[in-house]
């Protein structure tokens, strides 16, 4: 593990040293709803917006503030047992939503999900693999590309009532397809204090980073985000058996 650790640090540090550098300040609404089916099937939504309220200007070019990005996902789980799923899903991403220099996503992904207790909280391990089609305005094409993600996370009450929690999470991104001029090329960390508003429903706020290299022109952007999440669950099955 601390070779892997050491060989990313390596890695960024390269990063880091061979590209500009943009910063993005602004906030990420989120809403983040699932549901449970039967024994065997859950489903879930998930949806957010990157709002950009400050950004870098590197060379006399900056991008505009306000919404940068919407991402839709819709997504269904198959429970092996209470610690493993398995996930297919469809996302819909749209950057610049609302510029003539939008730029629409549609991709799948499938991934493999491991969560287990450690004392009183709850760890959780995630595969993911993304295949993308990614619009060129240029060309009018959707290329598939794709890449692997490795995410890790931790969610433990706080107190002892539990009405609070706090979660976190980093995730790794790893581009997999032939010519990519970066293999890491993204990573996304955060943490939350959750507040329970209701006996499935809850709100989040705390921090959030990513990086991101734009493989075409060696640009790592850093976006530092405020994140609200309203997060929700219905249970089906329970009102089947009343």
């Amino acid at each position: 593990m601390k070779k892997i650790l050491f060989s990313l640090t390596c890695v960024f540090s390269s990063i880091m040293m061979n590209a500009q550098s943009l910063n993005h300040v602004g906030f990420f609404p989120t809403i983040d709803h699932s549901g449970t089916i039967n024994n065997k099937l859950d489903y879930s939504l998930y949806y957010f917006a990157q709002i950009h309220a400050y950004n870098d200007e590197i060379n006399n070019q900056t991008e505009p503030t306000g919404l940068f990005v919407f991402y839709s996902e819709q997504a269904l789980h198959y429970k092996l047992n209470n610690r493993i799923a398995l996930t297919g899903s469809y996302v819909y991403e749209r950057q610049y939503p609302f510029e003539n220099n939008y730029r629409n996503e549609n991709r799948f992904y499938v991934q493999a999900t491991y969560k287990y207790p450690l004392s009183k909280a709850t760890v959780k391990h995630r595969l993911r693999f993304d295949g993308r089609f990614v619009e060129n305005r240029l060309t009018g094409e959707n290329p598939f590309t794709h890449r692997i993600r490795y995410l890790t996370g931790i969610s433990t009450p706080i107190g002892k009532k539990d009405k609070y929690y706090f979660t976190a999470y980093n995730e790794f991104f790893f581009n997999t397809y032939k010519g990519a001029t970066v293999k890491y090329a993204e990573n996304w960390a955060a943490a939350a204090i959750g507040i329970k508003t209701g006996k499935n429903s809850s709100v989040e706020a705390g921090p959030l980073y990513i990086f991101w290299v734009n493989d075409n022109i060696g640009t790592l952007n850093n976006f530092y985000y405020l994140q609200l999440a309203w997060v929700s669950h219905i249970n089906f099955q329970k009102k089947q058996q009343q």
